[in-house]
């Protein structure tokens, strides 16, 4: 019995929060913030999106890492990559694989190259008149994040300088132009920070 409850009560609350955000991406393209919808939409935010137990049960459950917690592979494709420099700025080591053996744990990692990303791009569309020590609070949290990621494998390479920590990005080609789009994928930088050792 409690476990059909709890079974109810887990999609039950991934349905709502999922109509939730259908409808306000709705609202937002129509440009409407009146009616029913816009008010249901509104509660739903306030009343259990943003309620402190819920975002935790989210974080507890794996529910709050977005559609990607849904199916496998859906996201566009972030990974980090470290080169390292000698004091004459010779490369002399880059890795994106960071030491794992196992292609889960590499996938694993790289969810936090998705989320940096969103992270990032949150931060360019921060509003103008937002908190400013906030946004200063977001980048330098950015950053730390490059850092540290380049200062591990820093640390295990002899004779390393400096570091750079690139967050990449997969660009897939047009899909309904080019039949062969899997094999096409265009590299991007998303963000690349230097770094001295």
């Amino acid at each position: 019995m409690l476990a059909k409850a709890y079974y109810f009560t887990h999609f039950g609350l991934i349905f709502i929060v999922s109509v939730s955000a259908v409808v306000n991406s709705y609202l937002v393209y129509k440009k409407r913030d009146v009616g029913i919808p816009a008010a249901l939409n509104h509660f739903i935010e306030k009343e259990v999106v943003d309620n402190p137990i819920y975002h935790a049960y989210s974080i507890c459950t794996g529910t709050n890492t977005g559609y990607g917690f849904y199916g496998i592979n859906v996201a566009t494709h972030k990974y980090f990559s470290v080169e390292l420099y000698d004091k004459d700025k010779k490369r002399i080591a880059k890795t994106r694989t960071f030491g794992f053996k196992k292609q889960n744990n590499l996938a694993r990692f790289e969810v936090l190259a998705s989320r940096i990303a969103n992270y990032i791009s949150d931060n360019k569309e921060f509003p103008k008149d937002g908190d400013k020590k906030l946004l200063e609070m977001r980048k330098l949290y950015v950053n730390k994040i490059f850092k540290h990621i380049g200062l591990y494998e820093a640390r295990k390479t002899k004779g390393c300088k400096y570091y750079k920590t690139t967050l990449y990005t997969l660009i897939p080609s047009d899909i309904w132009r080019d039949e062969n789009y899997n094999t096409h994928k265009k590299v991007a930088i998303y963000k690349s920070l230097e770094f001295a050792h």
